[in-house]
């Protein structure tokens, strides 16, 4: 499970994906759950923290097409 925690405003909010393929499939389409500069507090896969070196939701997205 992909579980994203990243800022709207001033609020962190989380959202949760069974896996990062349904992230990235989110993503491409026209209208994605994302806007790629949102950014991130915390993302963990299976309960495991990922270390991103852009922690926006375009690093993310960049980070499981380049896996």
């Amino acid at each position: 499970m992909l579980e994203i925690h990243y800022l709207e405003g001033q609020n962190e909010q989380t959202k949760t994906y069974p896996a990062p393929a349904d992230f990235v499939r989110q993503q491409q389409l026209e209208v994605p759950d994302f806007e790629d500069y949102t950014k991130l507090t915390k993302v963990t896969v299976d309960g495991e923290p990922l270390a991103l070196t852009d922690a926006t939701m375009g690093g993310l997205y960049n980070y499981f097409i380049q896996k």
